[in-house]
């Protein structure tokens, strides 16, 4: 799977060079601003909703989690497992 995906990255990779190497200044610039946009992003990544989630909106998450686990608010493997089964 990873090597899919690095090989997948590689050929868009490539793509995107031939397409830079021809294009015209309208593009250009499209790409220009559009790689600004993501260089100044504070998102790392996105919900499983496609909402973008910034690095310090991650941590919190993370640190909630962490504190519903440490005080026993979580399903086990087989809970899941049998809910999974029963449906």
């Amino acid at each position: 799977m990873l090597i899919s995906i690095v090989m997948d990255t590689n050929k868009l990779r490539e793509k995107l060079h031939k397409y830079i190497d021809h294009a015209d200044r309208t593009f250009l610039k499209m790409v220009h601003a559009m790689s600004k946009e993501y260089e100044q992003s504070e998102n790392v990544g996105f919900t499983v909703d496609g909402n973008p989630i910034t690095k310090e909106d991650l941590k919190n998450r993370v640190k909630q989690a962490s504190e519903r686990v440490k005080s026993g608010d979580y399903i086990s493997q087989e809970e899941v497992d049998k809910e999974v089964k029963d449906r």
